[in-house]
């Protein structure tokens, strides 16, 4: 990996010629598009995600923030210019995105196929190398507030493949590339598996906390809130859990 992203730095300072060849078909000519747009993006990851980290201060809304990057950078590829700096071309596309979109609007940024929750088989984590550590810190402290038992009732509720990602990944802590490798799948499924377990669990354990009355927010691990009201709840009572009830009421009217 370090070899390809070496070689993918020197193709971008030398100029190479990243122009798609008019001969080919429209099909051909995506493909060829896309394999030299991830040729010279790989070197860019783990720059734009220390970026979109200082940017968010936030680990999954600044893998979104990448994702969201990479895909604006595939879009506008044909505007690159050759033989210029390619990392600042994407960390330019990444500053504007967060001001002029994410900033404003004051909202996560959305995921490619947010809807199903799945990725792209070329997404950007194809060529990524960065751990999931980010995300491990916000998802520790969340579980921390359950029960050893109650959290492995509900992992024992996702299914095999999900179950595994979440352990390999969040508890473990291996990089994507790894659980990839390990389990023989495409990055873009290990990433979509990972986060469809942390949405299930996330819903589940807050359920549970909801019904024996020790937390009454929906708020789970990695949301831009960043409450803690769950922990919050178990070890105080009056104004804060009164708040909460409120809060509910309001949400179900």
């Amino acid at each position: 990996m370090t070899n390809e992203r070496n070689e993918a730095r020197n193709d971008a300072r030398d100029g190479e010629d990243v122009r798609v060849p008019d001969q080919l078909t429209p099909a051909q000519r995506m493909a060829h598009k896309r394999e030299q747009f991830e040729r010279l993006a790989m070197p860019a990851v783990d720059a734009l995600y220390r970026q979109a980290m200082k940017l968010t201060n936030n680990a999954e809304d600044a893998q979104d923030l990448v994702q969201d990057t990479f895909e604006r950078g595939f879009k506008a590829f044909d505007s690159f210019q050759e033989g210029s700096n390619f990392e600042a071309w994407m960390t330019t596309i990444e500053r504007n995105a967060y001001f002029n979109q994410y900033a404003k609007a004051k909202r996560r940024p959305q995921r490619a196929n947010d809807s199903t929750g799945e990725y792209d088989d070329w997404d950007i984590y194809s060529a990524s190398e960065h751990s999931s550590e980010g995300l491990k810190s916000a998802e520790d402290e969340y579980l921390d507030t359950f029960a050893p038992a109650e959290i492995m009732a509900a992992l024992n509720r996702l299914s095999p493949e999900r179950r595994q990602v979440f352990i390999d990944t969040v508890i473990d802590g291996k990089t994507y590339q790894q659980v990839a490798d390990e389990q023989g799948v495409k990055i873009g499924t290990v990433m979509s598996r990972l986060n469809r377990a942390r949405t299930q669990l996330k819903r589940d354990l807050a359920s549970y906390a909801r019904e024996r009355g020790y937390g009454k927010s929906k708020t789970g691990y990695g949301s831009n809130d960043k409450q803690n009201s769950l922990s919050a709840n178990r070890n105080e009572s009056g104004d804060n859990g009164d708040s909460a009830r409120s809060s509910e009421g309001k949400e179900r009217s």
